[in-house]
């Protein structure tokens, strides 16, 4: 699944039916911005979204995914392709969400430790390392919203 090919994809089956960005947009309820950052391959629709395109240029989600049209003969392979993939990101970010729920309760489990923690070096070394696990959680989990709410 690669975001740049999808939005060619995009952009030829749009200029297959002379629409412009606009037209797609309004169709699909979104902005011409939103089209535009698609065929740039910037972001990808979301699901309900992709549904619509589907419908709108007479494609399966899986020449979607694609970024192209699949002859019948490969329509299983890619399928198949599509799916495995879809699972191996499953698992990723599961793994970053782990990750980073981890280092956020660490981290907020050092801040906690240096509040009635004498004065000393530790204290300040202890403080800032729980900062930054903090704030490496935070980007994680940033990183993932972006991927999933990304429009």
């Amino acid at each position: 699944m690669n975001p740049t090919e999808i939005g060619n994809f995009i952009s030829q089956l749009r200029k297959d039916k002379k629409m412009t960005q606009a037209e797609l947009g309004d169709k699909l309820g979104v902005t011409n911005k939103t089209v535009s950052r698609w065929e740039n391959g910037n972001y990808l629709p979301d699901i309900s979204t992709m549904q619509l395109l589907c419908a709108e240029f007479d494609i399966s989600i899986n020449e979607f995914l694609k970024g192209e049209r699949i002859p019948e003969n490969e329509l299983k392979k890619i399928a198949d392709e599509n799916i495995f993939f879809s699972l191996k990101r499953i698992e990723k970010l599961k793994k970053e969400k782990k990750i980073s729920d981890m280092l956020g309760g660490a981290g907020t489990g050092l801040l906690v430790s240096t509040l009635y923690s004498p004065d000393s070096i530790k204290k300040s070394i202890t403080f800032v390392v729980g900062v930054i696990m903090i704030l490496v959680s935070w980007y994680l989990k940033s990183k993932m919203d972006n991927y999933f709410l990304r429009k």
